[in-house]
């Protein structure tokens, strides 16, 4: 009953969505980074990045303030979840875009997801 009333006011949708979004991704990272290790958190953060950075950014982030995350282990987790958004990103490019757009974007894509994928495996720590 509450969503049909706040389906009424269109700001508050996207509030409620944003809000239940944010409130997903605390949980699975959490639960994720305490029950698997950082390969859990690195999968939830891959996972959560495909479409939308706004929540694992802040999760990690929450977690990193709070002392519960390692800062170091919180960027790689949100580079992973932005270079799986490249990913997603350039498929929905080659699924909905010509040939020629997809090749543009693969092109700058491309080189964005080299040096995340470097700064990832060459990092030391």
């Amino acid at each position: 009953m509450l969503l049909a009333v706040v389906a009424a006011d269109a700001g508050g949708v996207v509030v409620v969505v944003a809000v239940g979004e944010l409130a997903l991704a605390a949980v699975a990272v959490a639960a994720a980074e305490d029950r698997f290790g950082q390969r859990g958190l690195y999968s939830v953060a891959a996972l959560s990045g495909l479409t939308d950075m706004d929540a694992i950014t802040l999760s990690i982030t929450q977690l990193v303030g709070a002392d519960k995350l390692a800062a170091d282990t919180g960027w790689r987790a949100i580079l992973i979840a932005s270079l799986s958004n490249l990913v997603f990103k350039a498929s929905v490019v080659a699924l909905l875009g010509g040939r020629k757009l997809f090749l543009r974007v693969t092109l700058l894509f491309s080189a964005g997801f080299a040096a995340g994928l470097a700064i990832l495996v060459f990092w030391p720590g």
